[in-house]
Order: C-alpha cells, then structure tokens, then sequence
C-alpha cells in the first residue's frame, strides 16, 4: 500500500521541461524554483534578475549609455538562454530519475 502511494506521488511530480525552461527564460531561476532540486538558487537569481532589470531601465532610460545598455542587454538574454537550456535539461533529468 505504502509502494503504491509513492508511485501516485512520484507521478504527479513529473516535472515538465518547456515550462522549466520558459519559465527560465522569463525570469533568471524560475525554472529551478519550479523544478525544486535547485530552489534557493532560483530564488537568488529571481531577485538578482529584477534588480538587474530595474537598473537596465534605468539606464536606457537616461539615454546616456545606449551602447553600453546594449552590450549589457544582449550579455543578459544569452544568460537567460543558457538558464533556460539548463532548466530544460534538469527537468529531463528529474523526470528520468522517478
């Protein structure tokens, strides 16, 4: 009885890898509080994602540094990219693992 309530359980964690890494995508460690394995790192990168993001408004804002705001622009979304095929990847791997 106890097998078969850890199988149900185990089912319902499926965890799936678009929405990890969409939600990586978005937000730097979404995906990994959503997956659960890396969580308080999610939660680091969500808070550190929106202050980044609010000193990028900023900046464009004030039109002073529009080159500079750029280069930082393109840096961020290939992180967000690279957060997101990890997330991708850890999904994969937890559901692999049940």
């Amino acid at each position: 009885m106890i097998k078969r309530i850890i199988n149900i359980q185990k089912n319902k964690l499926m965890k799936n890898p678009w929405i990890a890494a969409i939600l990586n995508l978005l937000f730097f460690g979404g995906g990994y509080i959503y997956n659960g394995k890396r969580a308080m790192l999610g939660c680091g990168l969500v808070i550190g994602w929106i202050l980044i993001r609010v000193g990028e408004i900023q900046i464009y804002l004030s039109h002073l540094v529009f080159n500079q705001w750029l280069t930082m622009f393109c840096g961020f979304v290939a992180l967000q990219i690279s957060f997101a095929i990890d997330a991708y990847k850890e999904a994969k791997a937890l559901n692999v693992s049940k």
